[in-house]
């Protein structure tokens, strides 16, 4: 009986050790598992990091090519300013879609004379401004009177005209913020500029969000919402026969 007792003990002794053993392994593969995967975790995490690391390089250099470029064709851009091509561009794109916008909305043009002004420099430029087109009302009384529209587009935009879509504004001081001078976004200036042409036809006044953060005064809040409507609209005009006004901006020397 003793013996028996003895047996029993024994092979309950020997199955819990059998128990135990396997519990070790168990958590041992799973200590090591842990360990495979933090060492694996970091080793994704420090080739991210370096990935990163080059990019932001790449970047830094990058910028550093195009702000000096930038600095060659700021100087370059100054010959395009008065060039009668490029205004007979810009007059042929306003006016065009001036005209076509009017007539979708059955306006009347013809008493208020749009004109495209000119290339402006605005040394404000990239100190957190981005004032990039401006569409005003002029009297003219000599040699009769007729009321005019002018709009005028930030030469920036000439930078375009030479391979930038970017104007990088405080790289000097390590920023490298820019102002966007792409293809698509002058068309879309023209068209915020039109749709304030169109309401001054309309309403004899116009608005957009610009007023209120400018804090100007002449904030209207349906005019905005207005404004913002007919810039859409206008840009999607424009977009319909974008290819044939690249090829004109391209094509000019």
């Amino acid at each position: 009986m003793k013996d028996s007792q003895n047996r029993t003990k024994k092979q309950l002794l020997k199955r819990v050790w059998e128990w135990i053993k396997i519990a070790s392994l168990i958590l041992g593969l799973i200590c090591g598992s842990v360990l495979v995967y933090q060492w694996w975790d970091r080793k994704q995490k420090l080739e991210k990091l370096q990935t990163r690391l080059q990019e932001l390089q790449d970047l830094k250099d990058q910028v550093q090519q195009q702000y000096q470029l930038q600095e060659l064709n700021l100087i370059s851009a100054n010959s395009l300013v008065e060039s009668p091509k490029i205004h007979s561009f810009f007059t042929d794109l306003l006016t065009t879609y001036a005209y076509k916008f009017a007539k979708s909305k059955n306006l009347d043009i013809s008493n208020l004379t749009l004109s495209f002004e000119g290339l402006y420099y605005d040394q404000k430029t990239g100190n957190n401004f981005g004032k990039m087109g401006y569409c005003s009302p002029r009297q003219v009384i000599y040699p009769y009177k007729v009321h005019e529209i002018n709009i005028g587009l930030n030469r920036l935009y000439l930078l375009n005209k030479l391979g930038s879509d970017k104007y990088f504004t405080n790289y000097l001081q390590g920023d490298y913020s820019y102002i966007d001078i792409s293809f698509d976004k002058m068309i879309d200036t023209c068209s915020h500029e039109i749709a304030h042409y169109i309401q001054l036809v309309k309403w004899g006044r116009s608005s957009c969000e610009s007023d209120l953060m400018l804090n100007n005064g002449n904030y209207s809040v349906e005019l905005a919402k207005e404004h913002k409507k007919f810039t859409q609209k206008i840009y999607q005009l424009i977009k319909l026969e974008i290819s044939e006004w690249e090829r004109r901006w391209k094509d000019i020397n």
